[in-house]
């Protein structure tokens, strides 16, 4: 059995497309993923399954939640190595402001790229593969792209705070231990 990380784009925010953890962990069971753990309401997601393609890991996890929930969700998969290179790979100094937006295609990794012209407020933005590291040393509260870029951000990837990515790591380490 494979231990996988998923990451749901879009869900709980705002009240709008609400999907609550104990029913996707059931769901997650029921479509044959075992040791299903969730972290926090955003959409952290670790499993295990015979399936050894993120691709179909993926599609499972798309087809059945959008089966249950009649909506669709972005579902970025990962296996716990490509999660500790993400980790070890943190370009900046200051952990504290770090975020990771975890890419699924290689349209987003080029929209994220565009999007370096618009950083305001020392804000950074580095790509690495499937996924972007932003810095945003004045906290989130203080804009960290143009207006207008902002809501392209917000459709390109699914990002995390360092904080969480770092929990997420070490329970997805602890699984396959």
């Amino acid at each position: 059995m494979a231990v996988w990380v998923g990451f749901l784009r879009g869900i709980n925010v705002g009240g709008h497309r609400k999907v609550p953890m104990a029913e996707l962990r059931s769901l997650c069971e029921d479509a044959g993923l075992t040791d299903v753990r969730t972290y926090i309401a955003s959409g952290n997601l670790l499993f295990s399954s015979p399936l050894r393609s993120a691709a179909k890991v993926r599609a499972l996890l798309e087809q059945r939640i959008e089966e249950h929930f009649g909506f669709p969700v972005v579902v970025v998969v990962r296996t716990p190595k490509q999660l500790r290179d993400v980790v070890d790979g943190l370009p900046f100094e200051d952990a504290d402001q770090a975020h990771v937006s975890f890419l699924v295609s290689g349209a987003e990794r080029a929209e994220v790229k565009d999007l370096q012209a618009a950083l305001i407020n020392d804000a950074q933005l580095e790509v690495v593969g499937d996924h972007a590291y932003l810095l945003t040393p004045n906290g989130l509260g203080q804009g960290f792209l143009k207006s207008g870029a902002d809501r392209r951000f917000g459709k390109v990837g699914t990002a995390r705070n360092w904080r969480t990515v770092t929990k997420v790591l070490s329970m997805a380490e602890e699984a396959q231990a």
